[in-house]
Formats: structure tokens, sequence, C-alpha cells
């Protein structure tokens, strides 16, 4: 548990746990899995680290860039309304 306070509901319980993060830039996106966050007990907010975002940005552009193969590839449906 955290004494910090969430800056969306104003609640102070937290939890640290490991989240799915979606990285995304002009139409790419890189799923990244077990991506530890703190978590807002009353509304779901997720807090990261700041060199957490920086290394999963890193990753995204070494993929995008075709410097690192994903661990794995999924298919994703679309719809436009």
């Amino acid at each position: 548990m955290s004494d910090k306070q969430c800056n969306f509901c104003g609640q102070t319980q937290f939890i640290t746990k490991n989240v799915e993060y979606i990285y995304r830039y002009q139409g790419y996106y890189v799923v990244f899995r077990n991506v530890p966050a703190e978590v807002c007990l009353h509304c779901g907010m997720r807090y990261y680290q700041g060199q957490i975002i920086l290394n999963l940005e890193k990753r995204f552009f070494e993929i995008y860039k075709k410097h690192r193969q994903p661990t794995e590839t999924v298919s994703v449906p679309v719809e436009t309304l």
C-alpha cells in the first residue's frame, strides 16, 4: 500500500501489481505484459515509475525500427463505426 493520493479520484489506497501496457505510436501498437504499476484500489488508475516508461519506449522503438523481434505477434480485429 502507499500513502499517495490518486490524481483521478483522490483515494489513497493502492496496490502494486503487474499489468498490460499498450504503447501506441502513429498507428503502431505494442502490448507489454507484466509491467509493474501502482493501481488505485478505488478507480483503477495506474501509475508507473518514469524509468519503466522510458524502458518501454526504448523497446517499442527497437521493435518499430526492426532492431528487435517481439516475443509474439497477435492479430486484432478492427471495426470502424
